[in-house]
């Protein structure tokens, strides 16, 4: 990872860069000249030229081309590039663009940024060893959510630390550990430094800081160490110790996922002017507890009698692979008895050529031999002759490389191996990108392509602005491709114009989302196919219609965003309870004839391609008259809607949308009410900006809801994701009391309550706390909202065919608290047929929504009627 934050302008450091001027000597980190001639006389003129005056407007342009081409041909040489250092590219040039088309001038911070660029990037270029070396002490495995004492020890390089310097020690942005701090030693997370040189005192200190290692939006105080007298020479160490225990601290608290590559990234102030440069961090590996959970996946589609394989996987309370003893277990398949597997340490397991020699459904089972593990595999749907096959896979996830954690090797081992993906699509940020990360993500995907079993795809995120054009995923065909960066194209339309002129159309996929709202005004149809309307900052169907609403032929996928590198199998942020990655990640279902690049590329080109919530392997078949998602069909006042699903849980609805609005719904689990009866009370929030805006956060649901005039003899919680945020447990002397905590954008949470002796008179009675949305995206047009505190009684008689909806919207967000009666049936599969008889016209679009009662959802790419797509 890289990063720095420049606090003073390098103008102000013009004396400290002439200790370092000595223009023709060491040119470069390694043996010889990393730069090409032409480059080095352009870099040795900007070297000069920025030690005479600091950047302005006038010399920008000018500046940055150079600066870019330094950074990127230095990264070449494998040295530490400083995190941000790309992002501050990317934004100096869109200064440029904001100059040229609204005559507004780069901000002093902008201008700023560059000079502290050139800074540090001199010294590298003149003093490759001015900074000193980075080592990690660690004892055996560090697990996850433990308590760790790790000591950090910067070794001095050329560059000495005279009074004034100070090691700063920062925190990775998804680590959700402690905060390092270094004021009260008996307190959590406290870091110590010590010098070996006894003629050096150093005091603690903190710096403001902003950027992947520190306050990600606004500056944080982050522990410093600063030298107050003496001096450090090369080669006396700073050890840095990280949960010092001497004082009585716990200890270093460590953070909830297992990872490859945790770092403990510090900065360098050679001298106190503010400019800390960036040395080389080691990493050390985090790994998962002991067993509470299982999964099985197997493929969705096989033919009688072809072999396939089912992976089972072994996980802890955060879905982490574990580790220590893996209980004994039982495997069936439709409740007949399949397999036994015995005890052992390793959490993966794979059972090769498995078969079902008939059609039909089939779910296999995993139970430990106590009972205490269970799961259900995905739905194998065993189909004689399958039109297609469905694979599924990940189009938007991180790692390092950006603002996450963990390599691009354990991202595709995690998807091949933990997630059992078809394929993968990794799209790092481009405004955290440089030319070393591009070619190693291209190797990456040569490396991990597996004919047969597992397609990588080249791809990044072009990374602007709601106000710039929204976030968008960019994937290639082949992975021999370049990209179109936001450095060099910081508008959507520059986007598409540099995407176009470097390839065809054919072989480039586009993908905007919501998070930073992708501009749902402007598409390019040929490379702008998919729409992701879901991943785990939300759930955004909104986002999806607001591009068929313009008339651009879209289909929808979902992914996770995750950046932890976990694709395919996502989980939330954990102990981080304001992040809006709150939700399970999602999947991309492609219906495909065979598991290729070109295939499922193809397919996704061409819409044949669903979304699924939660990464629940939900099968969706959905057609108009015979003609399936993603199509068009010619215009017909015939309308028959027909879907097919084989969910992972109990489908609770089903609903066919048309141009946006609800034309029928089917409800498979309602029921009418009974003495001994389960009702599932159900919180969901819109995500809904109603105008270019990011989406609207998620919205708190905090309070409790009292059973009358009946016991309440169960509850479970569905859907509630984030286990630090979102909760629910009976209380009161009466047991009948319901507390909760939970939070929704988009998707709904769900309460299923068991009642005894219910009857009409039964009712609930909510009573809502006042609440704050949270998680929304920077730069709102709307900021988030304060919600009043609401209290209303639902009497189970005023259930209409046992539903009822209640509205607590303000305004125009559409809140509901909704009240459902379901039976003991509880049906894994349906089938949907609707005949459309309202209004009809040219360009009609419909899709199919599937809810389950687990809250996880399927959402079918739309099939036309009529009319003709954008060109």
């Amino acid at each position: 990872m890289r990063n720095v934050h420049w606090t003073v302008a390098a103008v102000a450091t013009c004396l400290v860069l002439a200790l370092w001027i000595s223009l023709g000597t060491a040119q470069g980190p390694s043996r010889g000249d990393y730069l090409a001639p032409a480059l080095r006389g352009e870099v040795n003129a900007l070297k000069q030229d920025a030690a005479g005056q600091p950047t302005t407007a006038a010399n920008l342009q000018g500046r940055l081309d150079t600066l870019w081409a330094w950074i990127n041909a230095y990264s070449l040489t494998g040295s530490p590039v400083p995190v941000n250092a790309t992002l501050q590219i990317a934004t100096a040039y869109r200064s440029l663009e904001d100059l040229r088309l609204s005559g507004r001038p780069p901000t002093r911070g902008v201008l700023r940024s560059v000079d502290g660029l050139i800074h540090e990037f001199r010294i590298k270029d003149e003093r490759p060893s001015a900074l000193g070396r980075v080592d990690l002490e660690v004892d055996g495995p560090v697990h996850a959510d433990s308590w760790a004492t790790i000591k950090q020890t910067y070794t001095v390089g050329e560059a000495p630390l005279g009074p004034g310097a100070r090691i700063m020690a920062a925190k990775q942005l998804q680590m959700d550990g402690g905060t390092p701090q270094n004021q009260n030693p008996e307190g959590p997370n406290y870091v110590s430094a010590t010098t070996s040189n006894p003629r050096v005192k150093l005091g603690a200190t903190t710096t403001p800081w902003s950027g992947m290692h520190g306050g990600f939006r606004s500056a944080r105080e982050m522990p410093s160490f600063q030298v107050e007298r003496g001096s450090l020479a090369t080669g006396d160490t700073v050890t840095l110790v990280y949960g010092d225990r001497q004082g009585g601290s716990e200890g270093w608290k460590q953070q909830t996922f297992a990872t490859d590559e945790a770092m403990l990234p510090i900065y360098i102030d050679l001298d106190g002017s503010g400019n800390f440069l960036t040395p080389r961090w080691p990493a050390y590996e985090i790994v998962g507890n002991s067993v509470t959970g299982v999964t099985a996946v197997g493929p969705s589609i096989v033919k009688p009698d072809e072999e396939f394989t089912l992976a089972i996987r072994w996980e802890d309370s955060s879905g982490n692979r574990a580790t220590g003893p893996i209980p004994p277990s039982t495997i069936t398949l439709n409740g007949e008895r399949f397999r036994s597997l015995d005890s052992g340490d390793d959490p993966m397991h794979r059972i090769d050529s498995v078969r079902i020699g008939e059609e039909g459904i089939y779910r296999f089972h995993v139970a430990s031999a106590d009972g205490k593990i269970e799961a259900f595999s995905n739905p194998v749907w065993v189909r004689e002759n399958p039109p297609y096959r469905l694979y599924w896979g990940e189009t938007h996830t991180h790692t390092g490389m950006a603002e996450g954690q963990g390599s691009i090797g354990r991202s595709y081992r995690f998807a091949r191996e933990d997630a059992s993906l078809d394929f993968l699509g990794l799209s790092e940020h481009d405004i955290w990108l440089d030319d070393f990360e591009w070619q190693a993500m291209r190797r990456a995907v040569e490396d991990n392509s597996v004919p047969e079993k597992f397609v990588a795809f080249l791809g990044y995120e072009w990374t602007s602005r709601r106000q710039w054009g929204g976030h968008h995923n960019v994937f290639f065909r082949s992975p021999d491709s370049v990209r179109v960066g936001v450095q060099a194209a910081p508008t959507l339309t520059g986007l598409y114009a540099g995407l176009r002129a470097k390839y065809g159309t054919k072989d480039v996929l586009i993908i905007p989302h919501a998070h930073q709202a992708g501009d749902w005004r402007t598409n390019d149809p040929e490379m702008e196919t998919m729409i992701e309307i879901m991943s785990m900052h939300g759930t955004f169907e909104w986002f999806g219609n607001y591009y068929l609403r313009q008339g651009h032929q879209v289909g929808f996928l979902a992914a996770s965003d995750d950046h932890r590198s976990r694709p395919g199998y996502s989980w939330t942020s954990s102990r981080q309870p304001t992040s809006s990655l709150s939700q399970f990640g999602g999947l991309a279902a492609v219906q495909a004839h065979d598991k290729t690049a070109d295939s499922i590329f193809d397919s996704l080109k061409r819409r044949r391609a669903y979304a699924v919530t939660d990464a629940q392997r939900i099968i969706l078949e959905m057609d108009i008259n015979g003609t399936g998602m993603g199509k068009r069909l010619e215009y017909t006042d015939n309308r028959l809607v027909r879907a097919r699903v084989i969910g992972t849980a109990p489908i609770r609805r089903l609903t066919v949308v048309k141009n946006g609005e609800t034309a029928y719904t089917q409800s498979p689990l309602r029921s009418g009410l009974t003495r001994n009866t389960r009702v599932v009370v159900g919180f969901e929030s819109s995500s809904e900006p109603f105008f270019r805006d990011n989406p609207r956060g998620y919205r708190q649901w905090q309070g409790a809801v009292t059973v009358e005039g009946a016991r309440l003899a169960g509850l479970r919680t569905l859907h509630f994701d984030n286990k630090h945020r979102e909760w629910a447990r009976i209380e009161g002397a009466a047991g009948n009391t319901v507390r909760f905590s939970a939070g929704t954008r988009g998707q709904a949470d769900t309460l299923l309550l068991e009642l005894e002796g219910a009857s009409p008179s039964t009712k609930l009675t909510f009573v809502l706390e006042a609440a704050r949305e949270w998680g929304k995206s920077p730069v709102p047009v709307r900021p988030p909202r304060n919600l009043p505190a609401k209290t209303f009684e639902i009497a189970l008689h005023e259930l209409s065919d046992g539903f009822k909806q209640h509205d607590v919207s303000d305004g125009m967000d559409r809140d509901a608290v909704t009240v459902e009666l379901i039976g003991g049936d509880m049906p894994r599969e349906a089938e949907l047929e609707f005949t459309d008889t309202g209004a009809m016209q040219h360009g009609d679009y419909y899709y199919v929504r599937v809810d389950q009662l687990d809250g996880a959802r399927a959402y079918s790419s739309p099939v036309w009627v009529g009319g003709e797509p954008r060109r």
